[in-house]
């Protein structure tokens, strides 16, 4: 009785009806297609709507343009955030239009309590919370990739060389980064100095004027802070003679200075005369030296770790 069962329910689905076919998907409406082709094209955008299934596909006209060269993206993550174009055109970044492509040239401006983030191609990004104004020094694919702060106001999380590309940053005060494969936190500091820590996993090297000539390296897991000064000596340009005094236990004395500026050095001063038919500039010990034609200044320094004399020996 059992394998009768068994046998009768195989003949009943052989002989049953075929199973229903799946239902078909509704054909998009062309109206629609239309509207968002048209909103793609009136916001620069390419084009969102698939290709219709029904439609031959169109071959690639010969000699049509190469698609544009990578960016990178800033994202902005709370306002207020602006952008001012290399060509001088701003934008403010809204938190429904909160992404845009930059390029060399292009500046960020950000308040008070604003964050940003600008991601490369390869991986690397950088975020800034706070106050501050920033820019890209060069193209996104250029090696060494230059950035430049002009403002820091709290803090910048950098993450640099994802790819293999080096890059340099330079920070308020004159102070220059630069490193590949490492996360670097810029913090300011009252914005007198700026700690600069590395999480690793490769070292990374600053340069500060204030601090001598030479390159300082950070290795993963260690701080360091440099100084910041609203106008950095760093940046007079054309020095072109230098004098010195002293020794490193009194601390050194050097000023440089340009063709418009004569430097004398006598036995515990230098004196800087304006000699050019306009004002010069001159660098000294971390600050600018502004000498009209025909001014004069002498310069000296106090000795270091003199005790200061008896009331009844002054």
């Amino acid at each position: 009785m059992l394998a009768m069962l068994v046998l009768g329910a195989a003949v009943a689905l052989q002989e049953g009806d075929p199973p229903a076919p799946p239902p078909q998907e509704p054909p998009r409406s062309k109206a629609l297609e239309d509207l968002l082709r048209r909103l793609a094209e009136e916001r620069g955008a390419p084009s969102v709507v698939p290709p219709s299934p029904r439609e031959a596909p169109v071959p690639a006209a010969e000699g049509s343009p190469l698609p544009p060269a990578e960016r990178a993206i800033l994202r902005r993550a709370s306002d207020s955030v602006q952008v001012v174009l290399a060509n001088g055109l701003r934008r403010d970044l809204q938190y429904w239009d909160a992404s845009l492509e930059l390029g060399a040239g292009d500046e960020v401006r950000q308040g008070s309590h604003s964050c940003a983030v600008l991601e490369f191609p390869e991986g690397a990004r950088i975020r800034v919370d706070g106050v501050a104004k920033w820019r890209m020094k060069s193209d996104v694919r250029t090696s060494p990739r230059l950035l430049e702060f002009v403002e820091l106001g709290r803090v910048a999380v950098l993450h640099l060389g994802e790819g293999g590309i080096d890059t340099v940053v330079v920070l308020p005060g004159g102070t220059e980064l630069a490193g590949r494969g490492a996360r670097v936190v810029v913090r300011d500091r009252d914005q007198r100095a700026l700690e600069i820590r590395n999480s690793g996993p490769e070292p990374v090297v600053t340069r500060n004027p204030y601090v001598g000539a030479g390159v300082i390296t950070l290795p993963a897991g260690q701080r360091v802070f440099l100084p910041v000064r609203p106008e950095p000596a760093a940046q007079v340009a054309h020095l072109t003679h230098d004098a010195v005094l002293f020794d490193a236990n009194r601390g050194r004395l050097v000023v440089q200075a340009p063709d418009e500026i004569a430097l004398t050095a006598a036995a515990d001063a230098i004196e800087l005369a304006g000699r050019g038919p306009v004002t010069g500039v001159a660098r000294a010990c971390g600050a600018r030296l502004v000498l009209a034609p025909g001014a004069t200044i002498r310069l000296t320094r106090a000795p270091l770790g003199w005790p200061r004399p008896r009331e009844w020996e002054e």
